[in-house]
């Protein structure tokens, strides 16, 4: 089934990663730079390959969740340690890099069962209160642009939360551009 307004939220979002990546996370130290990366190639490529699915082409579909959960498991473990270096002005060493990827690789192959497929919600409410607390954090240690990151995830909670009970939006449209909107605000708060 082809639903045209579902590819074009999904193109945004991945355009969005792409330009946030180049415009604000390019002159961070290398390993602070590279989970900042994965968390946005990862998310690109799972809206990538919404976009084809949204256009009617059903043999992507299964890549697409795949991609999805990469980007909920790998790409979520990434942007929490990606944000404690920014916040806490600190340079991530290689180890802390490897060791972040390994626990999102080990969540992606648990997440990718059918009876832990449930917890995936649950990775993501549990991420978004860890990078707000975390945003919470720098703020009271005077990082003023942690502000944009307690605005980014404020924007998501309120978009998947509001527009499933209280509005009459197209869910996945709504949370799509509120991810942009999230990943865009990640990016001021460099």
């Amino acid at each position: 089934m082809i639903h045209f307004s579902n590819a074009i939220s999904d193109a945004v979002v991945a355009t969005v990663c792409i330009v946030v990546f180049f415009k604000y996370f390019a002159y961070l130290p290398f390993y602070n730079r590279l989970l900042w990366g994965v968390f946005l190639v990862t998310v690109s490529l799972a809206a990538a390959a919404g976009v084809f699915r949204y256009l009617g082409y059903v043999q992507i579909i299964d890549t697409h969740r795949s991609l999805s959960t990469l980007a909920g498991s790998v790409g979520l473990t990434c942007v929490v340690v990606a944000i404690w270096g920014l916040v806490m002005r600190q340079t991530i060493p290689r180890s802390t890099f490897i060791i972040t990827i390994a626990i999102g690789l080990i969540l992606f192959v648990f997440l990718l069962y059918p009876a832990f497929q449930v917890f995936d919600s649950v990775v993501q409410a549990l991420t978004m209160l860890l990078v707000m607390l975390i945003a919470v954090f720098g703020l009271l240690r005077k990082y003023q642009k942690a502000i944009w990151i307690v605005i980014g995830v404020m924007i998501l909670g309120i978009a998947t939360k509001l527009v499933g009970n209280h509005l009459p939006l197209n869910a996945t449209d709504t949370y799509h551009y509120a991810l942009a909107a999230m990943v865009w605000c990640f990016g001021k708060a460099v």
